[in-house]
């Protein structure tokens, strides 16, 4: 198993989202998360300014959620949030209905049958401590790649698979990297079915200008002709996300804009 931050600014306990948003259908509107947090940088110097490090990058961040230094702090126990296992924005019992139907029939796949899970490709950038990788494993996804720019974030990952049963195989199917949402391997081009992102793209467009359309170019380049993006998103401005996912190179599947808080948007590159 090849062994980059989640980027969440909604943040629920695993077992209590479980209780909220039990079942939840494609066709609703998406319930409130427990958690919303402000997008304004105001409280990081006065919390966080001893974790900001070297990093350059962090100064022309919009928010404390933006920056590096803040999720490689909560990943080594001084953060906000539960170091060990957190389920951002949703859990995966809100993600699992919109999976699931956006990958039978010509969902994820150029072919018009539904295509067997296992075989399956996905990739999920800015995994963080979130949980959703067992939950995609014990549901019948074994190919399965995840990234966070944060060491902190992969080495949470690792001690979490070790959750899984006994004689699961996923030390040859799940790959665990460290890379940066704006240049990722280029061996990954398309390479992937479908990319499911929870708050990725918000911490991306908050780390400063330009990070999020160059990120989104390289979802792009890593996903299969027809294959789905899928985003939970709460923070990134309607008109950025338009320009980054423009209708000429994606298809919206499904507008999360009018759902409550942080919404569900899919898309398919065309």
């Amino acid at each position: 198993m090849a062994f980059s931050t989640p980027c969440a600014f909604t943040a629920t306990p695993r077992t209590t989202h479980r209780l909220l948003h039990h079942n939840c259908p494609p066709n609703i509107r998406l319930e409130e998360p427990l958690y919303q947090f402000t997008t304004s940088s105001s409280e990081f110097d006065k919390d966080y300014s001893k974790f900001q490090g070297d990093d350059d990058e962090d100064a022309n961040a919009r928010s404390q959620f933006g920056t590096k230094s803040y999720w490689d702090a909560m990943y080594e126990g001084m953060g906000d949030f539960d170091a060990d296992e957190y389920s951002w924005y949703y859990g995966f019992e809100v993600v699992k209905p919109y999976l699931l139907d956006y990958t039978a029939n010509d969902g994820a796949v150029v072919s018009n049958k539904k295509q067997d899970k296992s075989t399956i490709s996905i990739l999920i950038p800015g995994c963080g401590n979130d949980p959703m990788l067992i939950d995609l494993y014990n549901a019948g996804y074994h190919r399965l790649t995840a990234f966070d720019y944060s060491e902190g974030a992969i080495e949470r990952q690792k001690s979490l698979l070790e959750y899984l049963p006994s004689g699961s195989n996923y030390v040859d199917t799940v790959e665990l990297s460290v890379e940066d949402a704006r240049a990722l391997p280029k061996e990954w081009e398309q390479s992937f079915d479908v990319i499911i992102e929870k708050g990725a793209l918000d911490a991306i467009y908050l780390s400063g200008d330009g990070n999020f359309e160059q990120s989104v170019k390289e979802f792009s380049r890593c996903l299969k002709s027809g294959g789905v993006c899928m985003s939970f998103s709460g923070v990134v401005p309607e008109e950025v996300r338009r320009d980054g996912f423009d209708g000429k190179k994606w298809k919206w599947l499904r507008d999360g804009s009018e759902d409550l808080k942080a919404g569900c948007f899919v898309l398919r590159k065309i």
